[in-house]
């Protein structure tokens, strides 16, 4: 994977959640775009803001399907990650990988460093 699997577009509706999660991504290396609308994450994707996306467990259902969709149709070479509420909770068709929310973000950490090194 490339320069581009680097960037992170992440999406929460929760202002000091997405801070927390920019703040690890950006330490492990990441360069974070961190959006907290569904038209912002939009205008990301449609400008080309490709690499991975990442769907905070707080976003409605049907958002995170949209949004799972645009991105997989519009990105090349797209990489989602989908956060969990709980292991049973719902996430979109075109997820590559889920990991659970969690105040320690060391498995979110993990599981995207794991991808921009395979």
């Amino acid at each position: 994977m490339g320069e581009r699997h680097k960037t992170v577009l992440a999406v929460s509706p929760d202002r000091q959640l997405a801070g927390q999660r920019e703040a690890a991504l950006t330490k492990a290396g990441f360069y974070v775009v961190s959006v907290h609308t569904e038209a912002a994450a939009r205008y990301e994707i449609h400008f080309d803001r490709c690499g991975v996306l990442l769907l905070c467990h707080k976003l409605d259902r049907s958002v995170r399907e949209a949004l799972a969709r645009d991105f997989h149709r519009l990105c090349p070479e797209p990489f989602i990650v989908s956060v969990l509420a709980h292991e049973r909770d719902h996430y979109p068709a075109q997820t590559h990988a889920c990991v659970l929310h969690s105040h320690d973000l060391s498995h979110l950490v993990i599981t995207l460093s794991q991808q921009l090194a395979a």
